[in-house]
């Protein structure tokens, strides 16, 4: 089968375990946990909310959904995150209601308590007063006695400690929780304890500043406010979680940072803009800008390959930065990388461009000693066409006797003389006898005229003439030959190989999936061109089934947006009939077409299936380039629509996914 192209410790640890023997022998209860992903079998869990407050703890157990109890667990994680965060942003203040909303579509607001209370008691007046009047963050002035961390110099477990007064406080783990003693009022001490997988942050009011600590940990409170939050499903260990206020937070655990933790600098506003085609060689400089969110000061270096340039700088602020380039040649693909730290974090980003297409010329004057005439059959060609890839592909002597050894030479002009370059690929060249497979890049292709243009060759001393990137315009976002190595010539996403042996294809060399190894090729997370404008989306391939035995699957893409699922897919089944569909999750859709068209065993068949990416997922079925009309739904597909036509054929788009190619055959 070949396709052609297819459109990611120490004192503190052992009063805590004193205080919490106490804490068990004075009567008060354990929580049992909270949030996580929930990968269980059972439909059902229980879920508990607790309110921490003056007047002591109230609960309220429920028995829900695992879909909804990860529901409210995910918005609970975003709470949890803000309120250390952001604690006085408004952004905050519609999460905590949002949250309290979802609290009472499951019931889980304690009897005698309405939604304002919970919400009162997640936005207390005095936190506003604080956000309003806040020196320390207007100028940010930070205070040292607000939060402490401190690391042993033996890192064992347990062995870092973090400390933060008038604080936000929220965190989440596996574990035990204890619920805070009353004592009597208003509630006096909180104290939790994780086994693994805890994460907790605290962070002064006025400052922001506190303490992340992370992995296995123990932690007090005092003066808690807030809510709690507890998971179980039987046989799992239990899962916490919690958010509010406290007057001194104290944690030992195995990893302790300065929160907040440091935010990466960012890299943007790059000049030339990424994959960039046709840059003047006259270009000087290279732009960028870098920010930091932390407002850190900001190292970078700049490097180029091939060099025309480079350049660094120290200790800078926000802002665009320039470093000048010279040298640029015509038609060429140049990368340059950025790489910025702001003394804790380093990013790195490599961005690219193509120079622009070089002046006229005579290649007799560059060296060329001989060329040959190629003709465009104007009858074969059903439109008038703009730079439209043509294959070449033919058995010639003379490329065998005058040619370099790699084809490096071979060049194609528009007209002979002075004339100007017309991009190429080689897919395959073989210089024993002159077998020469190649896609050469027509500016117009004319319908009602021949088009005519030249080859040359013979120039001992030239680099290779080849221009794969020019070849493929925006139209093709991914092209892949399946030939001797897997590279995408759209200069993307290279194909991994899994099994597949190469061989002769129908256009140069094609890859063989055999059927009890289960081959494939896969393609990775294709990410081009990553801004959600494509509308259509087509598959091609060349196949030649070798047998019937099972549905072949030719190819496959899978499209993820967080837990949704699409997924587009070509197959012969075991009739040998084409069937094309789309299946979406959650929701498990399909839509399905099959058509009457077979395919023959030993035999070259052109398969092309059109998507429609606007929501209504038409499929436009074509076979040997031709529409199939004679087509059928399958029993399964419960979403069909009509059929209809895309004008996007031939043109060779794909989204964001996972994709490769398999094929049982």
């Amino acid at each position: 089968m070949e396709v052609i192209n297819m459109n990611k410790n120490k004192e503190f640890f052992n009063n805590t375990i004193v205080i919490g023997i106490l804490i068990l022998f004075v009567g008060t209860s354990l929580i049992p946990s909270i949030c996580g992903d929930y990968n269980n079998e059972k439909d059902t869990s229980f879920l508990t909310f607790y309110t921490f407050d003056k007047f002591g703890t109230k609960e309220c157990k429920v028995e829900i959904s695992t879909i909804a109890a990860n529901i409210v667990s995910d918005t609970f994680e975003e709470f949890r995150y803000k309120i250390t965060n952001d604690p006085m942003s408004s952004e905050t203040k519609t999460l905590k209601n949002s949250f309290v909303e979802l609290l009472d579509r499951y019931d889980l607001i304690p009897h005698g308590l309405s939604k304002d209370y919970i919400v009162s008691l997640l936005n207390p007046r005095w936190l506003q007063e604080i956000g309003n009047n806040n020196l320390f963050r207007k100028h940010n002035i930070p205070c040292s006695a607000a939060s402490i961390v401190s690391n042993d110099v033996i890192s064992t477990q347990l062995s870092h400690f973090g400390s933060a007064v008038f604080c936000s406080l929220a965190g989440t783990g596996r574990g035990l929780i204890f619920t805070p003693i009353i004592f009597p009022r208003p509630r006096l001490l909180a104290l939790w304890s994780s086994f693994s997988s805890a994460f907790s942050t605290a962070a002064n009011l006025y400052t922001g500043h506190g303490f992340a600590a992370s992995g296995s940990q123990t932690g007090i409170a005092l003066g808690f406010w807030g809510i709690g939050l507890s998971f179980a499903i039987p046989g799992e260990p239990a899962t916490f979680g919690f958010g509010g206020y406290a007057l001194l937070a104290l944690v030992r655990a195995d990893d302790i940072e300065t929160y907040p933790l440091n935010q990466k600098p960012v890299i943007s506003d790059e000049n030339p803009s990424n994959d960039k085609r046709d840059v003047p060689v006259s270009l000087s400089e290279l732009s960028f800008r870098i920010s930091d969110p932390d407002g850190d000061r900001m190292s970078y270096w700049v490097t180029t390959d091939p060099d025309i340039g480079s350049g660094e700088g120290h200790l800078k602020d926000d802002g665009v930065y320039s470093v000048d380039v010279s040298g640029l040649e015509y038609d060429k693909s140049y990368s340059w990388t950025v790489r910025v730290s702001d003394g804790k974090d380093s990013v790195e980003k490599q961005f690219g461009f193509i120079t622009e297409m070089g002046p006229p010329f005579d290649p007799f004057d560059e060296g060329w000693q001989y060329r040959k005439k190629i003709t465009i059959d104007h009858n074969i060609v059903a439109g008038n066409l703009e730079n439209f890839p043509i294959l070449i592909s033919m058995i010639d002597p003379d490329l065998h006797d005058e040619v370099q050894f790699d084809g490096d030479d071979i060049l194609f002009m528009d007209n002979d003389g002075v004339a100007n370059r017309l991009f190429h690929e080689i897919e395959e060249y073989d210089g024993s006898d002159g077998e020469l497979v190649c896609w050469v890049n027509i500016p117009n292709l004319s319908s009602s005229i021949d088009s005519v243009f030249y080859l040359y060759y013979g120039n001992l001393g030239c680099s290779s003439q080849q221009r794969p990137f020019r070849v493929w315009n925006s139209d093709f976002i991914h092209v892949w030959h399946l030939g001797e190595n897997l590279e995408d010539s759209a200069g993307f996403d290279d194909g991994n190989d899994h099994g597949t042996d190469v061989v002769s294809g129908k256009i140069g060399k094609a890859r063989d999936f055999e059927e009890n190894e289960k081959d494939f090729i896969d393609f990775g997370d294709m990410d081009q061109p990553g801004d959600g404008s494509l509308t259509t989306m087509t598959f091609e391939a060349w196949v030649k089934p070798k047998s019937f035995n099972d549905e072949c699957c030719i190819m496959n893409k899978y499209n993820t947006q967080g837990s949704d699922l699409t997924s587009y897919y070509i197959a012969i089944n075991v009739e040998g009939k084409f069937r094309s569909s789309v299946y979406q999750s959650p929701g498990s859709k399909t839509r399905s077409i099959t058509t009457d068209a077979y395919a023959e065993i030993g035999h070259w068949i052109y398969v092309t299936s059109t998507f429609d990416l606007g929501g209504t997922n038409d499929i436009v079925p074509f076979i040997d380039g031709n529409e199939v009309s004679d087509i059928q739904p399958d029993s399964n597909s419960d979403y069909m629509r009509d059929i209809s036509v895309s004008d996007d054929i031939g043109r060779f788009k794909a989204e964001a996914g996972t994709r490769y190619i398999d094929a049982e055959i």
